[in-house]
C-alpha cells in the first residue's frame, strides 16, 4: 500500500513538513534580507557618525589625529561593521535552516528574538517617519508572520515530532 500523497501539505519539501512551515523559512529568509539591506542602507550615516567618534575621542584624549588617519581609522571601523553585519545575517539564516528542519529551539530563538524586535522597533520608531523605521516596520511584520506560521498547529506538531524524532541535517 503506497503512503498518503502528502505534497498539497509539505510544498514539495521534506515528506512531513507542513507548509506553514516552509513559508515560516522563506518570510525569515525575507526578514532576514530586509533587515541586512536596512542596515547597509544606513551605511553612510554611520559613516559620519564613526568618523565624529573618532574625532572626539582623539581630541578627549589629547591625541592629534590627522585627516588620513582619521579617514583610515573610519573606513576600517565601518569595514568591521560591514562584517559582522553579514555574519549575523548569515546566522540568522542558519537558525532559519534549523527552524525549517524542525529545531524546536531555532522556533523559540526566533520567537524570542521577534518581540524583542518588536519592542525595539515600538519604543524607537518614532512615528515611522524615517527610512530606517519604515525597513524596521517591514521587517518585523515579516518576523511577525514567521511566528505566527511557526506556531499554526500542523507548525506545532512538526516541531514535537522533531524533538522526538532522529536527527538528521537538513540544508
Amino acid at each position: 500500500m503506497a503512503a498518503p500523497d502528502q505534497s498539497d501539505r509539505t510544498g514539495g519539501g521534506k515528506p512531513g513538513r507542513p507548509v506553514d512551515v516552509t513559508k515560516a523559512f522563506a518570510l525569515w529568509l525575507a526578514s532576514v534580507a530586509v533587515s541586512l539591506v536596512g542596515q547597509l542602507m544606513a551605511y553612510p550615516a554611520a559613516s559620519g557618525m564613526v568618523r565624529d567618534a573618532v574625532r572626539q575621542g582623539a581630541e578627549s584624549s589629547g591625541t592629534p589625529i590627522g585627516p588620513a588617519e582619521l579617514e583610515t581609522i573610519t573606513r576600517v571601523g565601518l569595514a568591521l561593521g560591514v562584517a559582522f553585519i553579514v555574519l549575523l545575517a548569515a546566522v540568522w539564516v542558519l537558525i532559519g535552516f534549523k527552524m525549517r528542519a524542525g529545531r524546536n529551539w531555532a522556533r523559540i530563538l526566533i520567537t524570542v528574538v521577534t518581540v524583542l524586535g518588536v519592542i525595539s522597533m515600538l519604543t524607537t520608531a518614532n512615528g515611522f517617519r524615517s527610512l530606517a523605521a519604515i525597513v524596521s516596520l517591514v521587517q518585523n511584520l515579516l518576523a511577525i508572520a514567521v511566528v505566527v506560521y511557526m506556531y499554526r498547529s500542523e507548525s506545532s506538531a512538526y516541531f514535537s515530532r522533531s524533538k522526538s524524532g532522529p536527527r538528521k541535517t537538513d540544508w
